[in-house]
């Protein structure tokens, strides 16, 4: 099932699974997408829902991106995060997060349903618990695809 979200990048897409870094990255199901948005009653963004049904999770690099399986433990523990981060920082009411992958440090990757960026929530912020990574998903992906072909090159 091919999306419209991910045509832009679709020939990096498949270069990238194809690498070894790819390997072992398997589609979600219809069913297990839904079971997540049932369970927590919420909307996977588009395109991050159309990689998941396409080409399934990835850990090109950080942020690795969270499966289906995955966001069932980091949904939740992203909502405790994120309204201690709201208690303790004067963060924007137009923010409308949603956690996609995570950090090896234990920072969280989030796609803004606002504005489509890609943010960073800081473990252990200091003066600023957010930062831009990415300007939308595609931009995010695009960076994390061209690490993979780039490694496998590497390794060739």
């Amino acid at each position: 099932m091919k999306s419209i979200e991910l045509e832009p990048i679709r020939d990096l897409l498949v270069k990238a699974y194809d690498t070894t870094m790819g390997e072992g990255c398997a589609p979600e199901t219809q069913q297990s997408i839904e079971d997540i948005e049932q369970k927590y009653n919420v909307k996977l963004p588009a395109a991050y829902r159309a990689l998941l049904l396409e080409f399934g999770a990835c850990n090109f690099g950080d942020p690795a991106l969270y499966s289906a399986k995955e966001l069932d433990w980091a949904y939740p523990e992203f909502l405790e995060v994120y309204r201690e981060v709201k208690k303790e920082y004067q963060l924007s009411d137009d923010l409308n997060p949603f956690p996609i992958g995570g950090f090896g440090e234990g920072s969280m990757a989030m796609l803004d349903q606002t504005s489509g960026k890609i943010l960073m929530l800081i473990h252990d912020a200091g003066d600023t618990p957010i930062r831009e990574i990415a300007a939308d998903f595609n931009d995010l992906m695009t960076q994390l695809t061209e690490s993979a072909i780039w490694v496998q090159e590497q390794m060739n």
